[in-house]
């Protein structure tokens, strides 16, 4: 099936000099070191887990060994999907293009200007599609990757609302937003309260607590800078593409994205038909890449959906 390609335009005279695709969400997972990155993975990895037993005992003569050393493991193995395109040089010459392209009536050039846009427009695409899909993502899903949330769901073991937490019931909004976070924070494990841990919120989590900041006073005086928020001593961090009314919190050295080769991420394949003797008057674009989330410990994982009953 051909790539779909709809003009909404008429015009035939001179065009601008640059062209602007749609605006993305920022692909904060991996740009902002919130998991930790596994590349060169080829098939399948074994996420091993060591645990240790206190075998402490009062003082006798002799030797009695106690304790325990458990040693397990959790596999991930990351999906391979591909994102192709084929677009026809003409239905560019027609409306946009001519100039760039050449008067002859052969479709010889690809527009570099357009080359460039559509190379940034489709890896934009691709690195947001990825951070969707890191947290959101359903693996049974074509051309999507199983994402972190359809894992806490699915595991017991994972703290969560009526599993270590007390539900809440309701969507975050200015009014509850502090009970939403304390309820977060305190499930964190004692062992874990010292560790550098990431306190993940979604955008609108994020956004009722600047709220719930400015109704007490504290402003930001008009300083539209990137702002850094704390509560109870830790620093929130927004994630745009966790789903609203949820909350995170893990070290980063717990949560895996695994893949073959980070650079697949910003390489695609681009080819005019023409230049190798196929004389289509077509330009073929491909991207492929591998991807999978995982983690080593469960109970070492906050995941609050506030609206969970």
């Amino acid at each position: 099936m051909a790539t779909t390609m709809t003009v909404n335009s008429n015009y035939s005279g001179s065009a601008s000099s640059e062209i602007i695709g749609a605006a993305f969400k920022e692909a904060d997972t991996i740009s902002k070191n919130l998991v930790t990155v596994m590349p060169d993975i080829d098939f399948q990895i074994s996420l091993r887990k060591i645990a240790y037993t206190d075998g402490r005992v009062d003082y006798t003569c002799g030797f009695t060994p106690t304790g325990a050393v458990t040693l397990s493991e959790r596999l991930l193995t990351p999906k391979k999907l591909k994102n192709e395109q084929t677009i026809c040089k003409e239905d560019l010459r027609n409306l946009w293009s001519s100039a760039s392209m050449g008067f002859s009536a052969h479709n010889e050039n690809l527009p570099k200007d357009i080359e460039a846009a559509l190379l940034n427009e489709i890896l934009m695409d691709t690195a947001e599609a990825t951070d969707l899909d890191i947290w959101q993502g359903v693996a049974a899903t074509t051309g999507r990757i199983g994402g972190f949330i359809e894992l806490f769901t699915a595991d017991a073991a994972v703290i969560k609302a009526n599993n270590g937490i007390t539900a809440i019931n309701a969507a975050v909004s200015e009014s509850n937003v502090e009970a939403v976070l304390k309820a977060a924070l305190a499930a964190i494990p004692v062992t874990l309260r010292r560790k550098s841990l990431n306190v993940m919120v979604s955008a609108n989590v994020w956004q009722a607590y600047m709220f719930y900041l400015t109704s007490k006073g504290i402003a930001d005086n008009g300083d539209t800078s990137e702002k850094r928020m704390g509560f109870a001593g830790y620093t929130l961090v927004e994630l745009q593409d966790l789903p609203d009314n949820t909350i995170v919190i893990a070290e980063p050295k717990n949560l895996v994205f695994a893949t073959g080769l980070e650079q697949d991420f910003n390489e695609i394949a681009l080819v005019d038909e023409d230049s190798i003797g196929l004389l289509t008057g077509q330009v073929r674009g491909k991207i492929v890449y591998s991807g999978g989330v995982g983690y080593y410990n469960s109970n070492e994982i906050v995941y609050l959906l506030s609206t969970t009953a």
